[in-house]
């Protein structure tokens, strides 16, 4: 196990800088092959695949979406085929993203995905000139539909407070006194 101990600093739009040091504990153990620095910058980026997980199960797939296919190999044809969509989505939201010159995580997936149902009957023979038209107008339309920027994080990171609502009892106190009292019965019934 290899950790890797560095520094964070938040600038916020109103109020001083802090810094915050962070722990990351990894199993690559090679320097020359991680170095801290990627790995630092790697970690902050570490709900993106949990974002793209959700965008193509939930988002490309739709609510109630099961695959049809019996066979592994059928299925695995499926799969290969949502995951060849996702990407070909992706790559156009990074073309509207560098056209407009914004952040990637600024192109909302699901406007992406309702552009693209909505754009592909009317390519299904097309040439490469609709087809780029196409493209330009749903480039346009992404840019136009951006999300808001990410908030600065402006809290600190704090330990959350025990959700235990009871008191707590020290040690060496003793308990006090219920005001429920138990009478114990035995009987014996016949085996």
């Amino acid at each position: 196990m290899r950790i890797v101990e560095y520094t964070v600093t938040i600038r916020p739009h109103a109020g001083l800088p802090r810094t915050e040091a962070f722990r990351l504990v990894t199993s690559l153990l090679d320097h020359r092959l991680a170095p801290a620095h990627q790995l630092a910058t790697a970690y902050h980026q570490r709900w993106e695949i949990e974002n793209g997980f959700a965008e193509l199960k939930n988002r490309l797939r739709g609510a109630g979406f099961i695959l049809r296919s019996k066979a592994p190999e059928l299925i695995c044809q499926e799969i290969y085929a949502l995951l060849t969509v996702y990407q070909a989505l992706c790559a156009l939201q990074m073309h509207a993203a560098e056209h407009g010159g914004i952040d990637p995580d600024r192109i909302s997936f699901t406007v992406t995905v309702q552009l693209a149902r909505l754009a592909v009957a009317a390519q299904a023979a097309a040439d490469g000139t609709a087809l780029g038209t196409a493209r330009r107008e749903a480039v346009t339309e992404l840019l136009a539909a951006l999300l808001p920027t990410r908030c600065n994080r402006q809290c600190q990171r704090v330990k959350k407070p025990s959700k235990n609502t009871f008191e707590v009892r020290k040690r060496d106190q003793p308990r006090t006194p219920s005001n429920v009292h138990y009478t114990l019965r035995v009987t014996k019934h016949p085996i």
